[in-house]
Parts: C-alpha cells; structure tokens; sequence
C-alpha cells in the first residue's frame, strides 16, 4: 500500500499505476514550465542590457561619424583660410563630438562587462540531463547514509 501523504498516522490508499504515471507526468510537466519561465525571465533580463549596450554602441557610431565629418570641415576650412576663428571652431565640436561618443562608448564596456549567463537556466538545466542520465548529484543523499549521518543524531535501531 502507498501512503500519498507524509503524515503516518493517516491510512495508506492504494492508487493505481496509472494514476501514479499521470501524476509523474504531470510534476514533470510543471517543472519543466517553472524551468521555462525562469529562462524566459533570465533571457529577458539579458535582451533588455543587450539593448542599451546596442543603443549606447549606435551612439557612439553615430557621434563618432558626426566627429570624423566636423574633423574633415576643419581641416578643409583650415587648410582654404589658414586662420584660427573658422577652422578653430569646427574643431572645438568636433572635440566634443568625440568626447560624447568616449563617453557613450565607456558606459557601453562597462554594461558589456557586466553580462553575465544565465546561470540558474544553465546550473537546472544540467541538472535535468544528468537526472535523465541516471547521473547523481554530488551532494545527493544516499541510501548508505543513516539518520546520524543525515541529522547528527543516534538513534537505536530497537524500539524501547
């Protein structure tokens, strides 16, 4: 007989194979979604830095761009008058153009190296394949370990 509750002192029931079967697969189902969900989240998270970093990265191109376009005005107006007030000018925004982009660029590595995978859906996921293998945890509780192993406590093997 099989008790379906973790209370002794409740009666056994008898629950057929099949029920035992469906109710497996049905846990099994529902981890399998909770692992889902949890991967869904992590890959949220993720797609969500990956994002600014893109958008910080197409800012930094554009302002970059920007920069190299002022950069050649200056040096053609530089070059065609030879004085200080026209081509000083196109430099001065051209310096803060490439200012910007350093700036946009620095908080792009800086998310960049703060990526991290998604290690719970990973650590879980190994977990599962090597459950399906047959494989054990390392900190897996034996059948070879006793209660005072387990609990730190001696217990007689006699009823007293």
């Amino acid at each position: 007989m099989i008790n379906t509750t973790n209370d002794p002192s409740t009666p056994p029931t008898q629950r057929s194979i099949g029920e035992l079967v469906q109710s497996i697969r049905d846990e099994l189902l529902g981890v399998v979604h909770h692992e889902i969900d949890i991967a869904k989240k992590e890959f949220t998270a993720l797609g969500i830095k990956i994002g600014i970093i893109a958008g910080c990265a197409a800012v930094l191109l554009f302002l970059l761009l920007s920069a190299w376009v002022m950069l050649l005005f200056a040096a053609a107006t530089g070059l065609q008058a030879l004085g200080l007030p026209s081509w000083g000018a196109f430099l001065i925004v051209a310096g803060v153009f490439i200012l910007l982009s350093a700036i946009a660029g620095l908080v792009a590595f800086l998310a960049f190296k703060k990526l991290q995978a998604p290690q719970t859906t990973i650590d879980t996921s190994k977990n599962i394949v090597d459950a399906v293998q047959g494989k054990r945890r390392r900190n897996a509780v034996t059948y070879d370990d006793t209660f005072e192993e387990l609990y730190g406590k001696q217990v007689s093997a006699r009823a007293e």
